[in-house]
């Protein structure tokens, strides 16, 4: 069964793991149990097959040559514990649950494999968080701000080990993506290398993809800051103050809870925030002489374009005004059209 040819059956597989006991799917494998007595397509055998392409797109994505059967045992108690919950109190999706349990069978085949192979999948999964001992490569002019952008504190952002889109608890820096994609810029696909190797960031020094406790250590790490880099220069940094308490992630979800609540009555609250960070990043530029490719890192992803994770679209008019519409009057204009 080709994956997500799956995606015709993915809602019923769901079905099926939703009914699949842990006991059953131990038995399975360890007694033989569904792969050797059932000779019919039954829902078992669906969860089985499904369970056994992903654990096999996997080894290869790995490169790993451990067999199937033996990568689903090695981590059976664990996908056992992710059996959905039956009491009432299971609160995942469908999604998160297969994404639990891809993740988990990556984990288990990078064990098999403990070392880099170069195949890129740190790089094409998401680009570096810097670490506070990342300064030097701004130092060393390895990295330039227009290089990186800055993911504002509590900004919605996508969480590449929890596979959702939530709110940040501090501030982070990370280097550009090809836009489009989450592969990270300094990554060449054409022959898998990385044009800074020699002076990468400190999170892809340390990577080691079959080692998630090595990536927990790299979390802990304190993070590189807008301060760190820019806090000497007095008269910008005052501005990014500024800006950030004008600006800030905590008064946008108030501006936009508050648009909610009165039926879009202070729509004017949410296009002032729009109008300033624009005008304030436009300022700065001027101002400062900064490249228009680096006010991503002074200021953060400008507001217009990250109001979408609150359900909203900006349209920029003629006359540098903006229309704030939900992004749902968006989709069935679209839907309308003939």
């Amino acid at each position: 069964m080709a994956k997500y040819k799956r995606l015709a059956f993915q809602e019923y597989e769901f079905q099926v793991l939703s009914n699949f006991a842990s006991h059953r799917i131990a038995h399975s494998y360890t007694e033989g149990g569904i792969m050797d007595k059932y000779e019919g397509r039954t829902e078992e055998d669906l969860f089985v097959n499904a369970l056994q392409e992903e654990a096999r797109e996997i080894l290869a994505k790995v490169g790993s040559l451990t067999p199937v059967r033996m990568l689903i045992d090695s981590c059976l108690n664990e996908l056992r514990e992710l059996s959905p919950r039956e009491d009432g109190t299971e609160d995942r999706s469908e999604e998160e649950i297969w994404h639990q349990i891809r993740e988990t069978l990556l984990r288990a085949a990078y064990a098999t494999r403990p070392y880099c192979t170069r195949c890129g999948t740190c790089c094409e999964t998401g680009s570096p968080t810097l670490l506070a001992e990342d300064i030097g490569l701004f130092i060393d002019d390895i990295l330039k701000p227009m290089d990186v952008f800055t993911i504002r504190k509590r900004e919605y952002a996508y969480n590449a080990m929890t596979n959702k889109v939530s709110p940040t608890g501090e501030e982070l820096i990370k280097v550009k993506e090809i836009p489009g994609q989450r592969t990270c810029i300094f990554y060449r696909q054409k022959d898998k290398s990385c044009a800074i190797y020699d002076k990468r960031p400190t999170q892809c020094a340390k990577q080691e993809c079959w080692n998630s406790e090595c990536l927990n250590e790299t979390n802990e790490l304190p993070k590189l800051g807008r301060k760190d880099l820019v806090g000497s220069v007095s008269e910008l940094w005052s501005i990014i103050e500024r800006h950030e308490e004008r600006c800030s992630y905590n008064e946008v979800t108030k501006s936009i809870i508050k648009l909610d609540v009165t039926k879009g009555k202070t729509v004017e609250e949410v296009i002032e925030l729009l109008s300033y960070d624009q005008h304030v990043r436009e300022f700065a530029a001027e101002q400062f002489g900064l490249d228009k490719e680096s006010l991503d890192f002074f200021f953060g992803r400008p507001l217009k374009e990250t109001i979408i994770a609150y359900g909203l679209t900006v349209d920029e008019q003629p006359d540098g005004s903006f229309l704030l519409r939900p992004i749902e009057e968006e989709i069935e204009s679209d839907s309308n059209v003939q």
